[in-house]
This record gives structure tokens, sequence and C-alpha cells, in this order.
């Protein structure tokens, strides 16, 4: 199985033309793949959540993390932005 990836953070637009932080994954390999949104959990973006990610790249599919928080803290900790929000 071939499993390069790549996997960054990228600025993604929202609604209203808002920048967004995200962190996007895919599989390095030729061809069409499918996609998935990984929703991370009530404390925020975190390691965990992407490597979620990462995770659903190496099987073949691409993933993007956005940051749910990033609106209200940017830049911000993902336990300050939950805090905020």
């Amino acid at each position: 199985m071939y499993d390069a990836i790549l996997a960054e953070s990228v600025t993604i637009t929202g609604h209203g033309g808002d920048a967004i932080e995200a962190y996007a994954a895919r599989p390095m390999r030729p061809g069409p793949a499918g996609g998935v949104v990984v929703i991370h959990h009530m404390p925020g973006y975190d390691a965990p959540t992407k490597e979620i990610a990462r995770n659903f790249a190496v099987h073949g599919y691409n993933a993007v993390v956005p940051n749910l928080y990033f609106r209200e803290a940017p830049g911000a900790s993902p336990d300050d932005a939950a805090a905020t929000a």
C-alpha cells in the first residue's frame, strides 16, 4: 500500500467570505479520491483531530478539518477558543 500523504494548515473561505483556518490532508497517489469533513470535538481543533484527518488520507481520502472556533478567537489555542465560543 502506498501511504504517502500531504498534510498542512490551510485557509478556506467560509460563509460571507470569511477566511477560516483549517487542516487538510490528502493522499499523494494519483487519481480521484473521496473526501470527508472531520468535525472536531468540543474542546476544539487539536492534534488528535488532525491525526484523524491524516489517517483518512493514508486510507485514500481527502480530509479537511475546519477550525469551527476561528471566528470567535483567531489564532487562539483550542482551549481558549472553545472557552470564548
